[in-house]
């Protein structure tokens, strides 16, 4: 074989080719022409492999060397007659395929006339191979899939924005569908993640999750701070924090994509993305309501209809929830903490006015009027003497409401314009508004000392225009552009009574309240310390109700054009490559004011007066413009038809983030920038079986962390920082009574000990927060008939989390670790469901319990009070049980 070394300019035509990847960068780029010579063009960026791809690309497709017959059908489940989306038809033997539509269509092209075989897979159907003889021009062959005896429940993904099966994604993807939602009676996102490996959610407050994926969290405080963890709802980026949970009502699936995916799902997914997907309208008459009740005065009210009001061109549906339970903590000053009061509806409009046009609208909204979160003191006791916050019973200030208010209005229009069965354009607008009004108690005691309140206001705008295309059947993807705008207004509000904040501030804080229980007495004026600094403050009153306020803002505005296509390079063998090119503009802005006529005094110690907490400042604005690029490669090798390995490289980044510090100084932080190398094996046994495990490797540079700066929670760089591990989930039909399923996660995440320029970090070996090193989920399904339509079922499943920290400093706070540990060691929940099923007249009545043991867990540590020496903690939900009757019709 001649080897001869050419410039891009001088390629030739070819029908192969290869790449290797040394250093994040493209060393060499060869194939292997008809004339069987080995030709090598060397090229040194990513950005120049991409643009080589779509040349040497281009030349595939064109090259002429392809038929011009056509094979176009519909894929259909032969008991309902549904369609199977995603579907995969592929020819035998050849590098020609694609997956079918939504709709179960797909055309192949590109085919040369003469005898072929065609196979058609999906999980949960039994693979059909159907020989034909191929005419040129347009051929037609239908099919109807038939499921096994015993199989898994069929999966459908659009994590490539297209339908597809997990198997033909050359990624780390979980999917949890609505069966499995409703068998564990998963009611929450904290039940949710533990059905995803690697994945972590605590919710202290509905405004303000925490959602960790492979060890980044996403619970940005600043208005320019943009997400780790990109959060979608039905193709729509929803990734605010304050914005970023919903209840899982009426749903079709949530798809949990994991490493960097900025190519798929925008500049938010640094990590990974989280991808919610609820019920379309259908063309049938249908729904459900279900009804329940439990401890803690719990009622859950849910239900869906779907109508469809014009013969196959109109169909709607609406759905709602209303779910209530008190909380779990009582407040010995009156009401109590950790409760829910949560109403949510969707409404969802599909309008098909010709035949390849299709036009889908979905408003929703949901509002939480939640009882506060019980921030709880370990230093301090409550007024009956007890410091165990797991009595559940809280002391806080006398004659104060303290709670969660939230709202979250969203729209979306989604047009798709088919230009054939897998090619189409589309066009998806969405605007959100949120709201978020919140009060807490900041000590945890009874004592009126850290008394704040925040209220955030946010308007999001999104457009889409896409491309999806199926190019000779080989080549799959799209491309496209996006507009993205925020409108964030933040405010805080300070109210202390500095009679006691005073306590905290001269570090007396055993004064402030007793042993016992009761309240300290109150420090009407400054007293003499010794301290000559001092001396002119010292008689000076401190005021009861002194009030403050800082308000921020931001417009955050982005423009990307993006593409990512799977090629076909041979019958096992297919390259998927993808970039995004991202403009970004911040512009936000700060003041901070005294509210009222009276000063603060502690104000004068801390170099902050009038204020205490924060420093007065004028109105401060700030903009930076970012230019920015992302982008991943793939390789997937089918190692038969039903199992396969893939490996890949991504780049992510979170974005710059403009923020001002306590004395009102502007601050831009470098943005967060991270490689990854994944890898992994999938495998589907006879539609009985799923196995699948993934390795990764992140390195990161510029590691944006959170810290307290005086009185602002502030994103600092905290430098360079390392993550290693591996996620496993298995699901076996074992037979037709009994699934079992299970997934596991093994998570290194730390930060180095030297920085680029060798310096010692400040927080070199810590663990990443919210991060355990080892998780688990195991779980059964298990039925048995009682009668001829009459079946029980029985769901438990127990989830297992090691070690938490929950503060990047792995700080413990005050010195003695017995008192204020900001961690949590390991622990485990046990879920059960128990159902009895009567398929005639469709009812279901179930009974539930989560955290069956009663496990004793706190969800969050640390929190304002760690600013003055008193975190507070938040323990988890106890037992919650209940029964639901659900009718379907």
């Amino acid at each position: 074989m001649e080897i001869v070394s050419i410039k891009p300019k001088d390629i030739p035509d070819y029908t192969r080719f290869f790449v290797l990847i040394q250093k994040r960068e493209i060393i060499y780029f060869s194939h292997i022409n008809l004339q069987n010579k080995l030709y090598i063009i060397q090229y040194y960026t990513m950005k120049h492999f991409l643009f080589l791809l779509f040349i040497l690309v281009s030349g595939e497709i064109f090259a002429g060397a392809l038929g011009n017959a056509t094979i176009r059908g519909k894929i259909v489940d032969n008991q309902n007659d549904e369609p199977v989306a995603g579907a995969s038809v592929v020819v035998v033997n050849t590098a020609t395929g694609v997956n079918a539509n939504a709709e179960g269509e797909y055309l192949l092209k590109g085919l040369t006339a003469g005898n072929v075989s065609i196979s058609v897979s999906a999980l949960g159907y039994v693979t059909k191979v159907v020989e034909i003889q191929l005419k040129d021009g347009g051929n037609e062959l239908n099919f109807t899939l038939e499921k096994a005896a015993v199989s898994l429940e069929p999966v459908t993904v659009v994590a490539q924005q297209r339908e597809q099966q997990l198997l033909d994604i050359p990624i780390t993807i979980s999917n949890v569908n609505a069966q499995t939602i409703e068998n564990t009676h998963t009611r929450t996102l904290e039940q949710l993640a533990a059905f995803v490996p690697g994945l972590n959610i605590n919710i202290q407050t509905p405004h303000r999750p925490n959602l960790t994926l492979r060890g980044l969290t996403s619970d940005e405080t600043s208005p320019t701070a943009q997400p780790r963890v990109s959060v979608y709802y039905n193709n729509v980026p929803n990734s605010r924090a304050s914005m970023a949970i919903a209840e899982l009502y009426d749903m079709e699936r949530i798809e949990v994509t994991k490493g960097p995916q900025g190519t798929l799902f925008g500049r938010g997914a640094q990590i990974g993305a989280i991808h919610f997907i609820s019920k379309r309208p259908e063309s049938g008459f249908g729904g459900y309501m279900s009804a329940g009740m439990g401890n803690y005065a719990m009622k859950e009210i849910e239900g869906a209809v779907n109508i469809p009001l014009a013969n196959d061109k109109l169909f709607a549906r609406a759905a709602g929830i209303y779910s209530y339970h008190d909380g779990y903590v009582v407040n010995t000053s009156g009401g109590k903490l950790n409760g829910k009061n949560t109403f949510g509806g969707r409404f969802s409009l599909r309008y098909l006015p010709v035949e390849n046009l299709k036009i889908d609208l979905m408003v929703s909204y949901q509002k939480d009027d939640n009882p506060g979160t019980a921030f709880m003191s370990k230093r301090y006791p409550n007024v009956n003497g007890e410091k165990d916050i797991f009595k559940y019973e809280a002391s806080f200030d006398e004659g104060k409401e303290w709670f969660n208010k939230r709202d979250v209005f969203g729209s979306s229009l989604d047009v798709k314009y088919y230009l054939n069965e897998n090619s189409y354009l589309s066009s998806i607008t969405s605007f959100y508004t949120n709201s978020v009004d919140h009060r807490w108690d900041g000590d945890g005691s009874v004592a009126p000392a850290i008394d704040m309140a925040e209220y955030n206001d946010v308007k999001q705008f999104t457009q889409e225009l896409r491309y999806n295309f199926s190019l000779n059947s080989r080549i799959n993807g799209f491309l496209g552009a996006s507009y993205w705008r925020e409108d964030v207004e933040q405010k805080y509000w300070f109210g202390p009574n500095e009679q006691y904040m005073a306590y905290l501030i001269f570090q007396s804080p055993e004064y402030m309240v007793f042993e016992n229980g009761t309240l300290g007495y109150p420090m009407p004026a400054i007293p003499d310390l010794g301290n000559p600094d001092m001396a002119q403050l010292v008689g000076m009153p401190l005021p009861t109700n002194h009030e403050e306020e800082s308000t921020g803002g931001a417009i955050n505005q982005a423009a990307d054009i993006f593409a990512d296509a799977t090629f076909k390079l041979l019958p096992k063998l297919s390259l998927t490559a993808g970039i995004r090119a991202t403009y970004e503009s911040f512009t936000t802005s700060t003041e901070a004011h005294m509210l009222g006529t009276v000063p603060s005094t502690l104000g004068y110690l801390l170099g902050s007066a009038p204020n205490f907490f924060f420093a007065p400042v004028d109105y401060r604005e700030i903009s930076k413009k970012f230019w920015s690029t992302t982008y991943r490669i793939n390789l997937k090798y089918d190692l038969s038809a039903s199992s396969n390995i893939y490996a890949g490289y991504s780049n992510g980044r979170r974005p710059n983030v403009l923020q001002f510090n306590s004395a009102g100084e502007s601050e831009v932080m470098n943005a967060e920038k991270i490689h990854s190398i994944d890898a992994g094996f999938k495998w589907n046994l006879r539609q009985r079986y799923w196995f699948d495990i993934g390795v990764f490797y992140h390195r990161y540079n510029d590691f944006q962390t959170s810290k307290w700066d005086n009185a602002n929670y502030l994103v600092d760089d905290a430098g360079r920082a390392t993550a290693y591990g591996t996620e496993a989930t298995i699901k076996t039909a074992l037979n037709t009574y009994l699934d079992i399923f299970g997934n596991y996660a093994y998570i290194h995440a730390r930060f180095d000990d030297k920085a680029n320029d060798g310096s010692q970090q400040e927080y070199a070996g810590n663990t990443f927060r919210q991060t355990p090193e080892h998780s688990f989920l195991l779980g059964l399904n298990a039925k048995l008939n009682l009668a001829k339509e009459i079946q029980m079922i029985f769901t438990p499943s127990y989830s297992w989390k090691s070690h938490i920290w929950f503060e990047d400093s792995n700080a413990q706070q005050p010195a003695d670790p017995a008192l204020a540990r900001l961690e949590q060691d390991a622990y485990g929940l046990l879920n059960v469901n128990l159902a009895v099923k009567f398929n005639k007249p469709g009812l279901i009545f179930s009974v539930f319990a989560s955290n069956l043991s009663g496990e004793k867990y706190i969800i969050g540590a640390g929190n304002t009070g760690m600013m003055f020496g008193v975190p507070t903690y938040v323990p988890g939900a106890p037992c919650m049980a209940g029964a639901k009757l659900m009718w379907r019709f």
